[in-house]
């Protein structure tokens, strides 16, 4: 198979780290993959092009996009292509359209449709409508549409007409088999005090906001450390500086070594607002930790297998988050590591990548 991944960028997202690993297991498996980016920047660019060709479609603007991936599906030659987000997926439609090549398309969703809205402001409406459009295009035009959670394949089959044969889920291809360490992992903190992890773009999806305002009710010692950058960021630092918490709360930056980082914690806390899978879940799984986490729609739950591995608190409920903090901080019996490891096995790129290949393979004939 010749696979060509569209994308917007490659920034440091969940959503940028599971294609590449996808792609890199795809092609050890003998598959010619390539990347389709809107503009070629972001920190996991250079990964992105040790692994493959990667090609830029909107450098100079968005009505580069169309005529350029069409060009680029001509010329490349794909048997398949991968989209993720509505509205390059519904570029995506454009240009196979325009190319007028045969070629099987599947298109990812990655979160909910109802939750897209990142303010309640007139941009907020008017992005949940241009997503609603652009989905309902997708859906209809696309080959199969892979959901990576099954809220969000619930949300999709709720919101949308769309066949249930259409759409499938496939877990997020999170780790591979080096990742996984059966010894028990010590946590090592630098602090006398308990390390609390928490990680992921600092965006209002993330609600690191919500934690710092947990955190103002958790008696101390403690310290927080914040990994991930984004647009947030100074608004997390003022209400940082604000709660007085300056000493206690660090944001950190951005990592390439999120495992090496869970490690350190003697606590990972998840407190998004909404998620489509929650990768770093699996993550923190992996390295035996405690978790905390939101029942956020839509992966946490399913996950975490409604408790089961994790401590699950209320969306966006301040005082359940800071109280289910204090009860973890103060149990010191280590959780089961290897059970933890055990779950988190669930969600190897094999296993994901498996199914992909499945997935594509199995639609070939119907292009």
């Amino acid at each position: 198979m010749r696979i060509l991944f569209v994308l917007p960028r490659m920034v440091t997202g969940g959503l940028e780290r599971v294609t590449l690993n996808l792609v890199k297991e795809l092609q050890n498996r003998g598959h010619d993959c390539a990347f389709a980016l809107r503009k070629a920047y972001g920190e996991l660019l250079p990964e992105a092009e040790a692994l493959c060709p990667v090609y830029e479609i909107g450098a100079k603007g968005l009505h580069q996009f169309v005529p350029n991936l069409s060009k680029l599906i001509r010329t490349w030659q794909p048997t398949h292509i991968v989209s993720a987000l509505s509205d390059i997926g519904f570029l995506t439609y454009l240009a196979i359209k325009y190319s007028g090549q045969k070629v099987f398309w599947a298109h990812g969703v990655h979160g909910t449709h109802h939750l897209i809205i990142a303010q309640p402001t007139f941009i907020g409406r008017l992005r949940f409508r241009l997503d609603k459009l652009f989905s309902s295009v997708v859906y209809q035009k696309c080959n199969v549409v892979i959901a990576v959670s099954n809220g969000v394949k619930q949300d999709i089959l709720k919101e949308f007409k769309c066949s249930t044969k259409k759409v499938i889920t496939i877990y997020n291809p999170v780790l591979d088999s080096t990742d996984f360490k059966t010894e028990i992992i010590e946590s090592h903190s630098n602090h006398d005090s308990p390390k609390i992890i928490a990680l992921g773009r600092l965006t209002r999806q993330k609600g690191f906001d919500i934690l710092i305002q947990a955190m103002q009710k958790v008696p101390k010692p403690w310290h927080l450390e914040i990994w991930g950058g984004g647009e947030e960021k100074q608004n997390l630092q003022n209400l940082i500086n604000i709660s007085g918490l300056q000493e206690h709360i660090k944001l950190k930056g951005n990592t390439s070594q999120p495992l090496k980082t869970l490690r350190q914690a003697n606590l990972f806390v998840l407190s998004s607002r909404y998620e489509g899978f929650g990768l770093v879940l699996v993550e923190a799984l992996s390295c035996g930790k405690k978790i905390v986490a939101t029942d956020c729609p839509h992966g946490p739950r399913e996950i975490l297998e409604s408790g089961l591995w994790g401590t699950l608190v209320e969306n966006e409920n301040i005082e359940a988050l800071a109280n289910a903090i204090i009860k973890n901080l103060n149990n010191n019996a280590p959780p089961s590591t290897k059970l933890l490891i055990q779950r988190a096995q669930a969600f190897t790129v094999e296993a994901a990548t498996d199914q992909w290949e499945k997935v594509l393979k199995n639609f070939k004939e119907d292009v």
